[in-house]
């Protein structure tokens, strides 16, 4: 899928890319603020069930509220189906960028993600929210 505009946001760029859907970097008009936009695939977003089980993660991650989790602003459909979540932009790369570009972190960096991430899965559990895709293309690195 190729994008210019995505309702109010410009959509500057394709961040990456999964077997259910993409997320873009945009600029939400008229305040200029970034965003990331999380597009399902459209094979997935005829499928009531899936868009059903995509939807829920918005509503989860507010259930969580923690500052480790990416937090949503937005979700819906447009007219054509389109299924999307709107997040904040987090700046830099994934856990499992940084590893590629240099090499594994030195260990208090592992322990403080470590920390963070189990901070993070411990405040979901309490909320009976489970993610089911951890890993470290999914784990910002802040360097």
């Amino acid at each position: 899928m190729s994008l210019d505009r995505f309702g109010p946001y410009q959509v500057i760029r394709k961040l990456g890319e999964g077997g259910m859907g993409a997320v873009y970097e945009a600029v939400q008009d008229p305040i200029g603020r970034r965003v990331a936009i999380k597009i399902l695939h459209p094979k997935y977003a005829q499928d009531p069930g899936i868009c059903a089980r995509f939807f829920n993660e918005a509503r989860a991650v507010n259930l969580i509220d923690h500052p480790c989790v990416v937090q949503i602003s937005d979700y819906g459909q447009l007219p054509d189906g389109t299924a999307y979540l709107v997040m904040e932009y987090l700046k830099g790369e994934t856990l499992s960028q940084r590893q590629k570009s240099k090499g594994m972190p030195p260990l208090p960096e592992i322990m403080r993600l470590a920390r963070q991430i189990a901070s993070a899965l411990c405040a979901a559990h309490e909320k009976n929210v489970y993610h089911r895709d951890s890993k470290p293309p999914n784990i910002p690195s802040r360097n």
